[in-house]
């Protein structure tokens, strides 16, 4: 499993739970995911950022997602 997919795999379960291995987030709060693992919560994208990029500088690694409910597309 790649990076992405593992990190995307994470993101969609904090998504739709609000909570990951046993921490739960709020409706807002960006964290910061590295390799499939939780690096940093934070309130202000600039801040989660940051904080991931202090553990890896490298632009192409790891995400940073907006805890919120997942979004419903329906097409008629």
């Amino acid at each position: 499993m790649t990076e992405y997919e593992l990190n995307n795999q994470v993101a969609d379960t904090i998504c739709r739970t609000f909570a990951w291995n046993g921490t739960a987030f709020k409706q807002g709060e960006l964290v910061a995911l590295l390799d499939g693992q939780i690096v940093a919560v934070r309130k202000t994208p600039d801040e989660a950022i940051k904080a991931l990029r202090a553990l890896d500088a490298d632009p192409t690694r790891g995400m940073v997602i907006i805890v919120t409910p997942p979004v419903v597309e329906l097409i008629r």
